[in-house]
């Protein structure tokens, strides 16, 4: 609160500075001053109220970096500036402070000599504003977290948003809502389109609601719709009117779902009551509850059936229900119905039981279950009364559908699409991180080269040259993830790889902990990257070491195994496993330990995506990584690598590659929509000795290309707004058949779908890497040429 409410006072001249601090401090007010407009923006950015400055302060000075933080100022904020000025200033004062009230914004002018209770009202009026700003950034706040959370809520319920202008009929919506009519995120969805998609038999009740809910009503509606495909849907919808300022209605705001699955399931569910119902109305009165359900409904239904009597005794127990519990008829009929399925559910059976007996049709509910066949089960339940024919009841019935398999299967789903979108979200950041790291060494190499040979700020640029190249290995760990990565897999045999890598990992392990190899073999290649397996291997290793902080050992493992159908494989692979003897993991972290950014380790002791890295290279190479782990007992990690068809390739001596020919100097296009980056490249290419030429867009670059200029080569990157480097490289060939073009990106590998045999050069990348691929860009213009 001191910061944020201190007044900082720049007056280098004179002692106005020191009388000012003096005046505030003494009054209760706190007051810094600062020597330069450097310090002053410092201080502002730490947190201000205010800021006094005398007009002669700033009459000669830079005022950029203070310019330069107003306009960067958060929408909330309108800091204020008090400007000290020389009673009698004349024109030149006024015309100055008129021009500081065009840069500043917030300006209110205090003529010198003042009165001291003239600087605290001037000061208490600028933090009064400056408090309301604060309010206004805690109401931003407030109502951004308030729209996130209505957002998450919508989404948990999957739930579309939509609003209605009911005066000019335009129609917003989310991609749920969107999705509910079958439409995709990116497709126009018009209010004419949701009118004309109603099914013809429920159109007048559709227009009905809409009317009604005009008037003020809440609207509430169930109802079908036509699909573009042709397929019919079920539509819940819900709105309320919002009014103006004369009660007119102006806008219908709603959410809207699509319960077609709700509908077909109750569908279901009453074909199957009402079946029931006919049977025990068919039956006769001396045949009581325990006939009313036939043999063939018993036998025929998907669904388990059973039936009990007013004491609460098994009289019917239908075929599905012995597959389900793993219990014969024979076994249950007689029985108390509530032991016999309600391990762990008793209370809740035991109710809905009498309620049936009580005559009230139960509601349709799951519960879980431990049964002899199945072990643990999920179940749809509910509960009816059976009445005999003079309409007493003798008894109740009750529906039991397994729902074991789907709810698994939308666990694993939900699962599934919860790392896809954490994995798209790594990629986008890793692609954005490699632009940055593309500037930072580019620039710093170009540094390097021009300072004087002083070996202190060499050391310092080659210091933070490492940490760059560190955050190069950073993202590709993030592209590992995400599965991006640029894999080079070929037939290997992994007992050589194992093998090679011993003293490496003994090194890396340390005395305290002993390492155990155990390999089959005569065991085939497998299809991997090896460069990738072996820094998996690694990573695999030190995280074993980590968790056996007193020593331990360490068993490698590598044997042929068929694909197992609890990882979903199928086919021949080699299985490498890494056990520990370390402190293990509880099932909670377990679930949790391939995450991104999930870490067991104190901070800054890991990245937390040593396993994630692992996980996104199995599945890219075809695979899986399985953990098993218990606390307190070690934990064991199993990668699955494909068997590959081919055999191992064998290594040629070829010699090494010639160093190619300096070019001469030429022209270069250089295209990137990042400044920065296209700054550095710039610089990069005309430190080595040629003539380059810009643009920040696909669409100047094809400018340039058509002018007429000499251009001998093209370097572009890829993602840029409205035209990829790719599309670029397409229209230019159209103009220049023969223009070297080479293709830069932050991608480890090109989206999806994208083909092209440009050259590539991946950033972040070194002024050699870049000359080298501009030496063969133009050498193969030269071949060309010739």
């Amino acid at each position: 609160m001191i910061n944020s409410e201190r007044a900082l006072i720049l007056a280098p001249r004179g002692r106005d500075g020191a009388v000012a601090a003096t005046l505030l401090v003494n009054a209760g007010r706190a007051a810094e001053t600062r020597d330069t407009i450097g310090g002053l923006v410092e201080g502002i950015a730490e947190g201000a109220g205010l800021a006094i400055i005398t007009v002669e302060a700033l009459q000669y000075a830079d005022l950029s970096p203070l310019t330069s933080w107003i306009e960067q100022q958060p929408s909330w904020s309108d800091f204020p500036f008090v400007i000290l000025g020389q009673r009698g200033g004349g024109a030149e004062q006024a015309s100055l402070v008129a021009q500081l009230q065009g840069a500043l914004g917030n300006v209110i002018v205090l003529e010198r000599p003042f009165h001291p209770s003239a600087l605290l009202n001037v000061v208490d009026n600028a933090l009064r504003g400056r408090r309301r700003q604060y309010q206004s950034r805690r109401y931003l706040a407030e109502v951004r977290e308030g729209e996130q959370r209505l957002q998450t809520a919508l989404l948990a319920g999957r739930m579309g948003s939509w609003e209605l202008d009911v005066v000019e009929l335009t129609l917003t919506g989310s991609d749920q809502f969107k999705a509910c009519f079958g439409r995709g995120p990116d497709d126009q969805l018009l209010f004419a389109d949701i009118i004309e998609a109603v099914a013809l038999v429920d159109q007048r009740r559709v227009q009905r609601a809409f009317d009604d809910a005009m008037g003020g009503a809440d609207l509430v509606l169930e109802y079908r719709v036509r699909w573009p495909d042709g397929s019919e849907h079920w539509i819940d919808i819900r709105a309320r009117v919002l009014t103006d300022r004369y009660d007119r209605p102006k806008t219908l705001v709603g959410v809207a779902s699509d319960i077609t699955a709700r509908k077909a399931a109750d569908a279901e569910r009453e074909k199957l009551l009402e079946a029931v119902a006919a049977e025990r109305e068919r039956t006769q009165q001396a045949l009581r509850g325990e006939r009313a359900l036939s043999g063939l409904l018993l036998t025929s239904v998907p669904a388990g059936i059973v039936a009990y009597d007013t004491d609460l005794r098994v009289t019917i127990w239908n075929p599905t229900m012995e597959r389900i519990f793993g219990l014969p008829a024979p076994a249950v009929l007689g029985r108390s119905l509530a032991r016999v399925i309600g391990d762990g559910q008793r209370d809740v059976i035991e109710q809905r039981l009498h309620d049936a007996l009580a005559g009230i049709s139960g509601p349709i509910e799951e519960i879980e279950l431990t049964t002899v066949a199945g072990g643990q089960v999920v179940l749809e339940s509910q509960h009816a009364p059976l009445r005999g024919g003079d309409g007493q009841i003798v008894g109740g019935a009750a529906f039991f559908r397994e729902m074991t398999e789907r709810r698994r299967a939308e666990e694993q789903l939900r699962q599934a699409q919860k790392m896809e979108t954490i994995g798209q979200l790594t990629g986008g950041v890793a692609h954005d991180f490699n632009n940055l790291l593309a500037a930072i060494q580019g620039n710093l190499e170009l540094l390097r080269k021009r300072l004087p040979d002083d070996p202190q700020l060499r050391r310092f640029i080659d210091g933070a040259l490492q940490g760059a190249q560190r955050g190069a290995s950073l993202t590709s760990r993030l592209l590992a993830f995400a599965r991006r990565q640029d894999l080079k897999p070929e037939a290997t045999d992994l007992s050589q790889l194992l093998d090679g890598m011993r003293a490496l990992m003994e090194r890396s392990l340390g005395p305290l902990i002993s390492i155990d190899f155990s390999i089959e073999p005569d065991l085939p290649p497998a299809r991997v990257d090896a460069n990738q397996l072996e820094l998996a291997i690694l990573n695999l290793a030190v995280n074993a070491r980590d968790a056996m902080p007193d020593g331990g050992r360490l068993t490698i493992d590598l044997r042929a195994a068929d694909g197992d159908g609890g990882l979903g494989l199928s086919g021949a692979y080699l299985r490498l496993s890494v056990s520990d003897t370390g402190t293990g993991m509880d099932e909670k972290t377990l679930k949790s330990a391939i995450e991104p950014f999930f870490s067991t380790k104190e901070l800054g002791k890991g990245t937390g995506l040593g396993l994630s890295m692992v996980h996104g290279l199995a599945v890219q190479l075809g695979g899986a990584l399985h953990l098993k782990s218990q606390l307190g007992e070690g934990t064991t990690a199993e990668l699955w690598l494909p068997v590959a068809v081919s055999p191992v390739k064998e290594v040629e001596n070829v010699p090494s590659e010639q160093p190619l020919t300096p070019p001469p100097a030429s022209v270069i296009l250089v295209v990137d929509d990042d400044a920065l980056i296209n700054m550095s490249t710039v610089d990069m290419v005309q430190d080595l000795g040629h003539t380059v030429l810009e643009a920040y867009s696909g669409k100047e670059a094809l400018q340039i290309l058509g002018s007429g200029q000499r251009i001998d080569a093209l370097i572009t990157d890829y993602a840029m707004p409205g035209m990829t480097g790719v599309e670029l490289a397409d229209r230019a060939r159209e103009l220049h058949p023969d223009l070297p073009i080479l293709l830069a990106t932050g991608y480890a590998d090109l989206p999806s779908g994208t083909t092209t045999d440009l050259p590539r050069l991946a950033k972040p990348y070194q002024q050699a890497e870049l000359e080298t691929q501009i030496s063969r860009l133009l050498a193969t213009r030269d071949t060309a040429g010739a």
